[in-house]
């Protein structure tokens, strides 16, 4: 847009997305049509230059492109909802992975 563009309030910024890297996922789940589709489970949570990656099994089950991407922590804090435009289909896809925890005794 420019030097004078307007910004994305919805848009977040990279030191904003780097809090999602590496972190460790229960589970993932994808809404179609009010509908939830188990992704995976056991996985990741990965950043890279433009896309956002979730692996779950050594599997890719979700990959979007962070430009147009939507990243918000749910509000009980135990998962992250991420909607964008997805890297090889290019339709808009929405998922929610929820976080693992890991008790420290």
């Amino acid at each position: 847009m420019g030097l004078f563009g307007k910004k994305d309030k919805y848009q977040l910024s990279r030191r904003e997305l780097e809090k999602f890297n590496g972190k460790a996922i229960q589970y993932c789940v994808e809404r179609i049509d009010g509908q939830e589709k188990t992704l995976g489970r056991d996985g990741g949570i990965i950043v890279l230059d433009d896309v956002i990656v979730i692996m779950c099994e050594a599997h890719e089950v979700f990959r979007c492109k962070i430009k147009g991407a939507t990243v918000a922590e749910l509000l009980s804090g135990n998962g992250v909802e991420i909607s964008g435009i997805d890297a090889a289909t290019g339709e808009k896809r929405y998922a929610v992975a929820h976080y693992s925890y890991y008790r420290k005794v």
